[in-house]
């Protein structure tokens, strides 16, 4: 079996716009930068997709000196990565983790984008938030701002018997990017994810640790922010899983073993 990495991606902003990459570092708490930022409401409570879809056509872009974001009409705002302000309590699903707040002309920026108070937030630093330990067991999977672990794993066949199913109904085929991965691997027959333990690639290690329950950003546009339909009732019919109460594509991963990961590399896999 020739399983390789397709494609890499991060999410600097929760809820924004991916970065495409042909090599990443992967650490402890999953790739570099992703999900490291977040938009909140007034009172710390996070926000996505799930109700401000939006977000979607909000673009990051990263240098060595700032968090550049644009979206369509709007100035571009650009965030010094040397910006650390005021330290605040964040909200994200049950969890309560510290952040340090972007400042006003970011909060400006998302404010007006939204039409509602925002703040932008950055993971503290020294900010602990773990990976729910059910799933994650006695690995040490720090979490940043993403929905619950690290990583998220898919691959190609999967996507490609979820577009079988929905043969022309909805023209051209969906994409990748509908579901948010990181990791993205070629050459395993469908659903073979299913039934993977471990990941090698070069030195790095991830451990398959959860099957990803999936919610309707994955029916939005991840370049415009339209809602669609599919994929959910293709996947309530391949993919429904009745301990965790919903349609599941790809995996949730933990980090094993750190390491820097390309586009191409090959990957060793071990079965449960």
């Amino acid at each position: 079996m020739n399983v390789r990495i397709d494609s890499l991606a991060y999410y600097p902003i929760k809820g924004c716009h991916r970065i495409e990459c042909r090599m990443a570092e992967l650490l402890p708490s999953g790739l570099r930068h992703d999900r490291e930022w977040m938009v909140v409401e007034a009172n710390g409570t996070f926000i996505t997709q799930r109700t401000d879809a939006i977000l979607a056509t909000v673009v990051p872009a990263l240098d060595a000196a700032a968090l550049h974001v644009a979206a369509p009409g709007r100035r571009a705002l650009r965030v010094p990565l040397s910006t650390r302000g005021e330290r605040r309590a964040v909200r994200i699903w049950k969890d309560t983790c510290d952040a340090n707040d972007m400042g006003d002309e970011a909060a400006d920026w998302f404010s007006a984008l939204l039409g509602r108070p925002l703040r932008l937030v950055r993971f503290a630093v020294d900010g602990d938030r773990r990976a729910n330990p059910q799933y994650a067991r006695d690995d040490f999977a720090p979490v940043k701002f993403s929905d619950a672990y690290p990583v998220l794993v898919t691959q190609l066949a999967s996507l490609a018997a979820v577009n079988a199913h929905i043969g022309g109904e909805i023209g051209s085929p969906l994409p990748m990017n509908r579901f948010r991965p990181n990791i993205v691997l070629a050459g395993l027959e469908p659903w073979d994810e299913d039934r993977i333990d471990r990941l090698r690639i070069g030195a790095a290690q991830l451990r398959l640790a959860k099957a990803s329950t999936r919610c309707i950003v994955t029916t939005t546009d991840q370049d415009t922010g339209e809602r669609g339909v599919e994929p959910l009732p293709a996947l309530k019919k391949l993919r429904w899983n009745r301990e965790l109460k919903g349609v599941t594509f790809g995996e949730n991963a933990t980090v094993l073993a750190s390491g820097t990961i390309r586009v191409g590399d090959p990957v060793e896999v071990t079965w449960r």
